[in-house]
């Protein structure tokens, strides 16, 4: 009897793949969207995402997640690894929304800002990345801390009526909220919500969304090279795939929550000077 229903479960499995993939036209290296059916609030807090996150960029040593409801995309991404933590903190993030779910973003928003007046200094601090525990490690996290409460800047390009600087205690006219801060884990969580207004020009997102393809990407800068005659441009082409899912992603996270931690050992430095860019493609996530 079994290979009597074979032809008819074919061909149910054609038909469920050419509607699934009727909105998204997105590659196979694409993820599937997540509904987010509680709210989540913009505190830099990762109470409200899974633990551990679900994707993971082993060269950028980041983790991050995606979700999306009728109104709003929330983007969350977490490092526990001190170098990452401190080129975010004193060169900036950019994180970058290509709306047709490719590479060619229209969409910007730098958070932080690059501050040339922030505490952490790589000359100076160089020597705490190699702390052990005790004063030294001490130090470093007060300094990490205090970087993070002074990143309360940021920017945005392309959004409609939507355009310039902003302070994070801002509500602007596009309703983007965003926050970042060192958390009890000595993660750095950085989080946003941005109204599909704001992308779309629409209040909600209805059925005929539903995997609509839109990716993202967290750039970080690195510092010169010291040694290096020149730099890449951290917009132009580094790393990854498009949305990779972290075999290591609960790995190396500080107090062992999650992922976001751990380098390679046999070049430690390297990563201060390293830009990145991680790319994140899915389709919007839909329930009735």
């Amino acid at each position: 009897m079994l290979h009597k229903c074979l032809p008819f479960a074919f061909t149910l499995l054609f038909i469920f793949s050419c509607n699934s993939s009727k909105h998204s036209g997105t590659s196979k290296d694409s993820l599937p969207g997540t509904w987010q059916s509680l709210p989540v609030t913009i505190d830099g807090d990762s109470k409200d995402w899974p633990s551990p996150y679900p994707n993971y960029d082993a060269k950028s040593i980041v983790a991050y997640a995606t979700s999306n409801d009728r109104q709003n995309l929330y983007i969350t991404m977490e490092t526990g690894d001190e170098m990452t933590q401190m080129k975010i903190l004193k060169q900036g993030m950019t994180l970058m929304i290509d709306t047709n779910g490719k590479k060619d973003p229209q969409l910007k928003i730098n958070y932080p800002l690059q501050n040339d007046n922030d505490p952490l200094d790589l000359a100076r601090d160089e020597n705490l990345l190699h702390k052990d525990k005790g004063d030294k490690a001490h130090h470093w996290e007060k300094k990490i801390a205090k970087s993070a409460e002074q990143a309360n800047q940021f920017s945005v390009e392309g959004f409609k009526n939507c355009s310039g600087g902003f302070a994070i205690t801002q509500t602007t006219a596009c309703g983007i909220k965003i926050k970042l801060r060192i958390d009890d884990y000595k993660q750095l969580v950085w989080e946003a919500m941005i109204p599909f207004k704001a992308i779309y020009n629409k209040d909600v997102i209805t059925a005929a969304e539903a995997g609509r393809p839109i990716s993202v990407c967290f750039v970080v800068k690195g510092f010169k090279n010291p040694g290096a005659k020149s730099q890449d441009n951290p917009t132009g082409g580094t790393n990854n795939n498009m949305g990779g899912v972290g075999m290591n992603s609960g790995v190396g996270r500080g107090g062992g929550k999650g992922g976001g931690g751990g380098r390679a050992a046999d070049t430690p430095m390297e990563h201060l000077y390293e830009n990145t860019k991680t790319w994140k493609q899915f389709g919007l996530a839909w329930q009735p």
